[in-house]
């Protein structure tokens, strides 16, 4: 009868201690804005990107901008990456994290010529 008792015991502080709430703390690593690397930027912008702008940004398929030529300031590219425009171009803001889109502002900056 001991041996019940004891053994009844064992399991209701077992189910007891299975029904308290995890204690521990999810550790959250930071998030950086720091753009990423150029090379990491570049591995972004062909599988994102190249299919209509093309590996040099000249392509210009489905009403895609000449990234060669273009003129417009890093806020407005920045801008165009993360809500598309009205020619076309999706947005990106949701496909994307915030350094890979700064790092493509400024890799579709050295397309310039």
């Amino acid at each position: 009868m001991v041996l019940r008792a004891v053994f009844f015991g064992f399991l209701c502080s077992l189910f007891l201690s299975s029904c308290e709430e995890n204690k521990t703390e999810e550790i959250t690593k930071p998030v950086s804005d720091e753009p990423v690397s150029l090379e990491d930027a570049r591995a972004v912008y062909t599988l994102n990107c190249a299919s209509c702008h093309g590996p040099d940004g000249t392509l210009k398929v489905s009403n895609a901008a000449d990234l060669s030529a273009s003129t417009i300031d890093e806020k407005t590219i920045e801008k165009n990456i993360r809500k598309g425009n009205d020619k076309g171009m999706m947005p990106y803001e949701e496909m994307l994290t915030t350094p890979e889109i700064k790092g493509l502002v400024k890799f579709v900056q050295t397309l310039r010529k």
